[in-house]
């Protein structure tokens, strides 16, 4: 099956980190539900209506953790 990941815009002069988002994940969500991968990216990939294309994701995390 597939693993939980995450694709993280930050904020400028942000220093988050992916202990950062997991130490945030913890107690909020499920154990499963955490994600195994992070990604801090720039910019989404948007569709004609400004709608994140979902399925570009999942092929870019494809890419990037084969194992996912």
């Amino acid at each position: 099956g597939e693993q939980p990941g995450a694709f993280i815009i930050r904020k400028e002069d942000s220093d988050l980190t992916e202990q950062d988002v997991l130490d945030f994940c913890k107690g909020k969500i499920a154990w499963y539900k955490t994600p195994k991968y992070i990604a801090f990216v720039d910019e989404f990939p948007l569709n004609a209506a400004g709608k994140i294309m979902k399925y570009k994701l999942r092929e870019i995390a494809h890419e990037m953790w084969p194992d996912a």
